[in-house]
């Protein structure tokens, strides 16, 4: 072999070489990227997440703190609830009486409705 023909062999191996590497390295940098933005949206949609919690957190022991003082003020208003049956049915009775006493209550009676509904027989044999 001529020694011009391997120079030119060699040269077209480091070129082919050269292409390849740069297709590859546009490809793999393309992927970086992606999985870079990715990764930045995965961060901020996790920033967000606890910050979310966060404030959950704060609203549940708002919640928890209003429910703790409507207990104690229910509590504290109203006498003690009825353990037995008797003391439920004496109460009940109690608080039936003094509906009936005060003038200012006014009983409503449910409206009786009629359910009408559509006729659905057949009439008469169809062939």
């Amino acid at each position: 072999m001529d020694p011009t023909q391997l120079i030119w062999i060699g040269i077209a191996a480091i070129v082919g070489a050269a292409v390849g590497a740069a297709g590859v390295w546009w490809h793999v940098a393309r992927k970086i990227d992606v999985l870079r933005e990715r990764t930045e949206r995965s961060e901020q949609a996790r920033n967000g997440a606890v910050e979310r919690s966060a404030q959950a957190r704060e609203q549940i022991a708002q919640l928890n703190k209003a429910i703790d003082e409507l207990r104690k003020a229910h509590s504290m208003r109203g006498s003690p609830r009825p353990t037995t049956p008797e003391e439920r049915r004496a109460q009940a009775e109690k608080a039936l009486e003094a509906a009936r006493s005060d003038e200012k209550t006014i009983l409503l009676l449910q409206p009786q409705t009629q359910v009408v509904f559509a006729d659905t027989e057949v009439l008469g044999d169809i062939r």
